[in-house]
C-alpha cells in the first residue's frame, strides 16, 4: 500500500470538516437562529398598511397552526393571522374582514424586513401578530 500525499490526507481531512460542519451549522440555525429572531420579532413589532381583497379560512396542514385566516391583499400580498383565532371564531374573523377596505397589520421588523420579501417571492403569506381596520379622519 502506498502512502498517500500530504494533498490527498488534506482533502480528506477537508471532506471530513464539510461533513460535520453542516450538522453543526444547522443545529445552530435550529436551536439558536430560529427562536432569537421569533424573540426579536415580538420586542420589535412594526405595523403595515394593507388593502383588503379577501379573507379565507387557512386549508392546510392541521398539525402545527391548526387555525387561521389567510387575508388576501392588493398591496402586500397574503397575510396570515394565527393569534387568537380558534375552531369557535375562525369563520367569524374571516367573515368580519371588509373587502377593499384598509387594514394596518402588527408584524415583527425582522418577518417584515427579512423573512417578508421571501415570502412573497414564493407567494408564502406574511405572520401578522394582530390586524385592525383604518378609519379614516374626520374630513377625508
Amino acid at each position: 500500500m502506498e502512502p498517500r500525499s500530504r494533498a490527498a490526507v488534506r482533502k480528506a481531512w477537508v471532506k471530513v470538516g464539510l461533513m460535520l460542519a453542516f450538522p453543526v451549522l444547522f443545529l445552530v440555525w435550529v436551536i439558536v437562529v430560529v427562536p432569537a429572531t421569533a424573540i426579536y420579532d415580538r420586542s420589535h413589532q412594526v405595523f403595515i398598511e394593507c388593502t383588503v381583497q379577501s379573507a379565507r379560512l387557512y386549508e392546510g396542514s392541521k398539525r402545527y397552526v391548526p387555525f387561521r385566516v389567510i387575508i388576501e391583499t392588493e398591496d402586500c400580498g397574503p397575510i396570515s393571522v394565527a393569534r387568537g383565532v380558534t375552531a369557535e371564531n375562525q369563520q367569524e374573523l374571516a367573515d368580519d374582514i371588509e373587502p377593499g377596505q384598509r387594514y394596518e397589520f402588527r408584524v415583527g421588523k425582522f418577518e417584515r424586513d427579512w423573512w417578508g420579501p421571501l415570502r412573497h417571492k414564493t407567494g408564502a403569506s406574511f405572520k401578522a401578530e394582530a390586524y385592525y381596520k383604518v378609519v379614516p379622519a374626520p374630513g377625508q
